[in-house]
């Protein structure tokens, strides 16, 4: 497919941004001026930006450019289309042919349509050995193309079980070489091949891993360096490695002493040193002294950028005294404010969860009205559907009425005018694809079936029955779903000899993500709350179930053709978008928001950010392997969940969502909570939202009991104040 531009309209000037530098930057201006014209990519198109940055000309504007690369076949574009190739910057022929393809679904009123486009592709690199030798990889697979992109071979995943990879290279295979493809899991770690035979191989020596796990922290990207050299970078710590030719470990080349931070967009350069992109700016690494300063010449060009348009992603740039092209990637670390209109309105929000139970009547309201005005709150959340899927409200809507079933309903318009009096900040609450009711509308119409049975599908788990009276254990339900809070205990059995395996239901009922009648009847609801006075909608269980021992026999009546988890959820969030004039946020489990992976539940934070306002991850520290972040002194473990979890969570949406956090407010029966739970754990977990990306918090106590507050330092922006940190700031993270 080949795509023309046929108008060369101007764009309009933008204001400049600010632009943070770098503690080690120093005054090294170029003499040399910056180049009248380069190409620069952004959320809306490709632009020859000219006059220094005073003209933006439209090149090609189907969708995002995200990274530009010269080379002697043209140029190469990761768009949001995927592999476009041009010779002229005139004719763009799209090169992603071979490459997977995923089906969305849009509903427009009772009009139903489909597009098929490629899979988002996370990196695109070539061979500068070879111009027509690519490489490029989804989550799922890393591909290569010999021709330009003309053709794709899938090279596999070098972990089969874990979706997800971050970044492909093409860079010598160690301590031969020889042309090899590597590639970056989100979990565990480099991977390197020979493109010529062989399988992966890890290859992580010497890069740093998280305390109390496995996992290998994510590399952000890689590129061949001077001499046969590698060179790597961390996504969610500031740090740049480099692997040289007889070695088979990488050493640190580059650091900075903190908890966090981040090094993209790595450009080796031809007398042996690094560019890179990093936090508020763009840096050059000299590997003799160690030291990375601002690249001042490359600010320049960004600010030029900057000026022409927002929302800038990519940059490439020739050189006039020797013609050398530059290319830039992941601009936004430089410097990004996202436009969603409704985003403004959901920030810095102080927020307690509450069952509706509490607020139908005046008492139990009157003790949460001074709950939050004693410990500065001033946002609540409001089951307006429940967990069993039960309207709490008396449904205006036809279609809620077909299908709803109302449970104890809250007065909507009496409690909002009384709160909204208060200046209260009013969120419903409303747990999508987690519903009984429409599970069990019309004999199971819409519920995930059973692909064995045909049957409506539930989950069980598999327990020993005994053969005599057993002694009765008590132990917590962890895993059986991060969203209920605190779930009490279930009695598991002593299994003597000759227990057999029995089925234990789960209490759970799925409806079908891929139904469209379910995302209208959900909108619905949403739609409702806001025309009734709620502020935002807040939808739970966007996720497909996870539990029970016969979840592989789960299967999706209502999914179409070419669909999958991701592409159901994204589908849902867009619809909502295109339908809900509100700020829209969406809760996910802690570690969907804390690795770049959607593994199970389809919570893919960079696709679904693109279509809602806030992201609200669970990082409740009980639900986390207990010894993950405990080291010394582990009452410190609340904050660095927190503080790197949300900003890990912000990061992998690149900063495109407000990210409000949910915070652990009750006890569960696990052993660092036997430890250390209580008014200090729960200060530990707000100093951590504090001192990472402080948009806004909300605390989850599913039995009302929040006696664990502080009252919280709050700055006159309405954020947490930032006092002096009690518990150390850039904590060891890292082994």
């Amino acid at each position: 497919m080949k795509f023309r531009i046929l108008a060369a309209a101007l764009a309009a000037a933008c204001a400049l941004p600010a632009l943070a530098l770098s503690a080690q930057s120093q005054n090294n201006a170029p003499s040399a001026s910056i180049p009248q014209d380069f190409l620069a990519g952004y959320d809306a198109g490709l632009y020859r930006i000219e006059g220094g940055g005073d003209r933006a000309v439209p090149l090609w504007l189907d969708g995002e450019v995200r990274k530009i690369i010269k080379s002697g076949a043209g140029w190469y574009f990761l768009s949001s289309l995927g592999v476009l190739h041009s010779s002229d910057l005139g004719v763009f022929e799209d090169r992603s042919s071979g490459l997977p393809t995923k089906t969305y679904k849009r509903i427009e009123g009772s009009r139903k349509s489909f597009t098929t486009e490629t899979q988002d592709l996370k990196d695109l690199e070539i061979d500068p050995a070879d111009p027509l030798t690519l490489a490029t990889c989804t989550k799922d697979a890393a591909y290569v193309s010999r021709d330009g992109g003309k053709s794709w071979k899938s090279y596999g995943s070098p972990v089969d079980n874990i979706t997800g990879l971050k970044a492909i290279g093409i860079a010598p295979y160690p301590g031969t070489g020889e042309s090899a493809l590597w590639a970056s899991h989100p979990i565990k770690g480099l991977f390197v091949r020979k493109l010529a035979s062989g399988g992966w191989a890890p290859a992580n020596a010497g890069l740093a891993t998280i305390l109390g796990t496995t996992s290998v922290e994510e590399i952000a990207d890689l590129v061949p360096g001077k001499g046969g050299a590698v060179w790597a970078s961390d996504s969610f710590v500031p740090r740049v490695y480099r692997m040289d030719a007889k070695a088979r470990a990488f050493a640190t080349a580059w650091s900075e002493p903190a908890d966090f931070g981040c090094a993209e967009s790595l450009e080796s350069l031809p007398d042996g040193s690094l560019r890179f992109v990093a936090d508020g700016y763009i840096a050059r690494l000299d590997p003799a002294t160690g030291r990375a300063e601002q690249d001042d010449r490359a600010m320049m060009i960004a600010r030029a950028a900057a000026r022409a348009k927002p929302d800038w992603q990519a940059l490439c740039v020739s050189w006039a005294e020797d013609g050398r092209q530059s290319s830039l990637s992941e601009l936004w670390l430089v410097a990004f404010k996202d436009r969603k209109p409704y985003r403004s309105q959901a920030e810095n929000k102080r927020a307690i969860y509450l069952a509706t139970g509490f607020v139908v009547n005046a008492a139990p309201r009157a003790k949460y009205d001074a709950v939050m005005d004693a410990r500065r709150l001033d946002a609540v959340v409001i089951d307006m559907k429940d967990d069993f899927g039960r309207l709490r409200f008396e449904p205006r809507d036809p279609l809620l009425r077909r299908i709803g079933k109302v449970s104890s309903p809250l007065d909507v318009e009496a409690f909002v005018r009384e709160w909204k009096a208060k200046g209260r900040y009013l969120i419903a609450r409303i747990p999508v694809f987690k519903d009984e009711v429409a599970y069990r509308f019309e004999g199971g119409k819409y519920a995930v079936r059973d692909s064995g049975t045909g049957d409506p599908w539930q989950g069980y788990n598999l327990v020993k029955k005994a053969a005599a009276s057993p002694t009765a254990l008590l132990a917590p339900r962890v895993g059986a779903g991060a969203e209920d809070g605190p779930l009490p205990p279930q009695p598991q059995a002593s299994p003597p000899a000759g227990a057999q395996d029995e089925r234990a239901p789960i209490k759970e009922f799925w409806v079908d993500p891929y139904s469209e009648d379910i995302w209208a009847y959900n909108a619905a609801i949403a739609n409702e709350m806001v025309a009734r006075g709620f502020d935002e909608v807040q939808f739970d269980y966007i996720r497909f179930p996870t539990d029970g021992a016969n979840i592989g026999s789960a299967s999706y009546r209502w999914k179409d053709e070419g669909m999958d988890k991701e592409s159901a959820l994204a589908s849902f969030l867009r619809f909502a978008r295109d339908n809900i004039a509100a700020p829209i946020s969406i809760d996910i489990y802690g570690a969907n928001g804390w690795y770049r992976s959607g593994v199970r539940t389809g919570q893919d934070v960079e696709l679904m950010a693109k279509y809602v306002d806030v992201i609200c991850p669970m990082l409740y520290p009980s639900h986390f392997e207990q010894g993950f972040l405990a080291q010394a002194p582990a009452a410190d473990r609340p904050y660095r969940i927190y503080k790197i979890g949300a900003l890990r969570n912000a990061y992998i949406a690149r900063k495109k969502v407000v990210v409000r956090p949910y915070v652990q407010a009750f006890f569960l029966n696990v052993s660092y909570d036997r430890a250390y739970y209580g008014p200090d754990y729960v200060r530990r977990e707000i100093a951590g939202v504090r001192d990472s990306i402080n948009l806004g918090l909300t605390f989850w106590n599913n039995s009302g009991r929040y006696d664990d507050l502080p009252v919280l330092d709050v700055g006159p922006d309405g954020r947490l104040a930032a006092e002096k940190n009690a518990f150390g700031p850039n904590q060891k993270i890292l082994d």
